[in-house]
């Protein structure tokens, strides 16, 4: 794809205009985002203590491709599409611990490095050569206690594609390794992924939609920075008022200043840091017109049971998520009337998003267009 049409269609977003609404609602632009975005881009997938011991297996989906994670008997942490090499069945079906990794249909059988191990029968087999059978590979990268997952072998280490990020983030204070899961909680909610991107990255939203957040933070634009991290992540810096109190995950530094930092791992990746734990956003694209989106939060170690207990009661009833998955529907609602015309931003605080925008475009259309992807500041 590419051309004309795609060039003035990224000319029109540099000018503030959205991507068209038929490409939140069309299943061949989903198709297209699955096999050029979701599937060569990097995604937090668990954490982990959810792949405790040698022989502990996690499954996931990205972009429509199974994926297993496990850990080695070395105690490395490795993925693969769970699919067999024999003839497509998945290969792992549950979360149990164990040493290989067996197919369910025809027994076939895998080491926990992928490598085939057995395959029933085939040594009546001459020509059976199963070194070339292992299981596919995918790339994992383990953070302090979050892990990443790409399925592209051929995209760039997680370190070069959010090049920059855990800088940020340590001169923040965030000591990611210090860390552990909390809690968390998960929404299902009918929209296309791009319109959760959308609604996540900007706080213009925030005055009218958000008035409990918006009691906490600081709203006047001139003391809110949006900024571009990289050409695949972005981040905020929003102060919270004075009077705003420590708590669960809130915490005023050595100044006696608590601020919102607010990251996002294009595509599906928020990391967010508030002056004591981290929290992760994690967004999964079920079909074209549904996301699981999980929020989890990551407390220092030792903190107490009783602390954890009232962050996961308070996590369900969070009300600035809950009214975000209300929009988010409303929104995918006026997408699929067919009615919805491209929208059109203010640069000043909704630039993120055209450089997502121009992200999206350039990855499924193939085109190449012009990219600064120089850190820049926008106070909004």
């Amino acid at each position: 794809m590419g051309g004309p049409d795609v060039s003035a269609l990224l000319e029109a977003i540099v000018a503030g205009r959205t991507v068209p609404s038929s490409w939140y609602t069309d299943p061949a632009v989903f198709r297209r985002e699955q096999q050029a975005i979701l599937r060569t881009s990097w995604h937090y997938v668990t954490d982990t203590s959810s792949l405790p011991e040698r022989g502990s297996r996690f499954r996931w989906d990205l972009g429509g491709v199974p994926i297993v994670l496990v850990r080695d008997l070395e105690g490395t942490l490795r993925g693969f599409v769970n699919i067999c090499r024999h003839r497509a069945h998945p290969v792992v079906m549950d979360d149990q611990c164990r040493n290989t990794l067996q197919c369910h249909y025809h027994g076939w059988t895998y080491d926990l490095d992928g490598s085939l191990r057995n395959a029933p029968r085939s040594k009546e087999e001459p020509a059976f050569d199963p070194a070339p059978l292992g299981l596919v590979p995918i790339q994992v990268h383990v953070w302090g206690p979050m892990v990443w997952a790409n399925v592209s072998q051929d995209a760039p280490a997680f370190d070069d594609y959010a090049d920059g990020l855990k800088e940020l983030l340590r001169s923040r204070g965030c000591r990611v390794e210090d860390h552990e899961l909390a809690f968390c909680h998960e929404w299902i909610v009918d929209c296309n992924w791009k319109v959760l991107l959308d609604n996540t990255i900007e706080c213009y939203h925030c005055p009218t939609t958000h008035p409990e957040l918006s009691r906490a933070l600081v709203m006047d634009p001139e003391k809110q920075q949006l900024s571009i991290g990289g050409r695949n992540w972005i981040y905020h810096l929003i102060p919270f008022r004075d009077d705003v109190s420590d708590g669960i995950t809130l915490q005023r530094d050595a100044n006696g200043e608590l601020t919102y930092f607010f990251n996002y791992v294009f595509p599906s990746t928020y990391v967010q840091y508030t002056g004591k734990g981290f929290d992760v956003g994690s967004v999964q694209a079920i079909a074209v017109d549904k996301v699981r989106w999980r929020h989890l939060a990551f407390l220092p170690k030792g903190t107490p049971a009783e602390l954890r207990a009232a962050g996961q009661r308070a996590l369900a009833k969070e009300p600035t998520i809950n009214q975000d998955v209300a929009i988010c529907n409303r929104v995918q609602a006026a997408h699929e009337s067919g009615f919805a015309p491209p929208g059109n931003l203010l640069p000043r605080s909704e630039h993120l998003l055209t450089h997502f925008y121009k992200l999206i475009v350039e990855l499924v259309t193939g085109y190449s267009a012009p990219h600064d992807d120089a850190a820049t500041t926008t106070r909004v």
